[in-house]
């Protein structure tokens, strides 16, 4: 089947964004590296602004795009609502930053629980029983560690930036755990893919391998030395980047549909 990308960039782009927002509730408690908080919360609102954008080019007009909106039930209004909603609250904790904490705190805390459902429906609404190598809730698992992966070396990256990496460690456990998730849930989900696809091990292998074991390894690189921070966070980025757009490759290219197993063709 043919990629599509727009569809591609929007569950990638978005899904980093929301999970660069739950590190931020996550530092909001912590304490580890404020001065990465603010800017991270704008790359986060960012990115889910262009990832927006992204999924509005796969219907190719503006008025499809408003008569799916008129369907409540449909996957395209759940993903653009939970957008709206982790976008509204990323603004909100812009705007009170330098005031209430608390205020902060549960906007920044109401922003990465949209952002981390976002990064889950995203891959959700794809699963349907009329696509073998999609009917399964192992795809959203998969979508959901890869965005996990991208958004915590993500902010790994804006903390080393920000010179507050020699107290971020515990962010980079995080970011090692975040690459075992990943790892792990595409495994899965391609062992289900392949039993139904002729599936090359070209983007399954660059998903599991880069976007999984060795952001993982450069996760605990990080946690463990803090001289290795900066180069452990900008190679992890790249590779959870890499291995998520694979994921999002290899799903289309593993479509399926249920009429192939009865040989027939419409």
């Amino acid at each position: 089947m043919e990629i599509a990308w727009s569809l591609v960039l929007f569950t990638a782009l978005t899904g980093c964004g929301g999970w660069l927002l739950a590190a931020v509730a996550i530092d909001e408690f912590a304490q580890k590296a404020p001065r990465a908080d603010f800017p991270a919360a704008i790359a986060g609102l960012v990115l889910l602004a262009v990832g927006g954008l992204a999924s509005v080019t796969h219907l190719a007009h503006p008025e499809n795009m408003l008569a799916a909106l008129n369907h409540p039930t449909s996957g395209i209004f759940v993903e653009a609502v939970l957008v709206g909603i982790a976008a509204a609250f990323a603004i909100v904790y812009l705007v009170v930053y330098g005031s209430s904490v608390a205020v902060r705190r549960v906007c920044a805390v109401a922003g990465a629980l949209f952002g981390i459902a976002l990064s889950f429906m995203a891959g959700h609404s794809y699963i349907m029983p009329a696509v073998e190598t999609w009917n399964t809730l192992l795809l959203p698992l998969a979508y959901l560690g890869t965005a996990m992966a991208m958004g915590v070396a993500l902010y790994c990256l804006i903390a080393c930036v920000r010179g507050q990496g020699a107290d971020a460690g515990a962010f980079f456990a995080l970011l090692a755990i975040a690459g075992v998730v990943a790892a792990v849930a595409c495994g899965l989900y391609f062992g289900h893919a392949a039993a139904a696809a002729e599936l090359s091990p070209l983007y399954p292998g660059a998903a599991i391998l880069l976007g999984g074991v060795v952001t993982a390894a450069c996760g605990a690189a990080g946690a463990w030395r803090a001289g290795w921070r900066m180069g452990a966070a900008v190679v992890a980025l790249v590779c959870a980047v890499v291995g998520a757009v694979c994921l999002r490759v290899a799903m289309w290219l593993a479509y399926v549909p249920l009429d192939n197993f009865f040989g027939l063709t419409f």
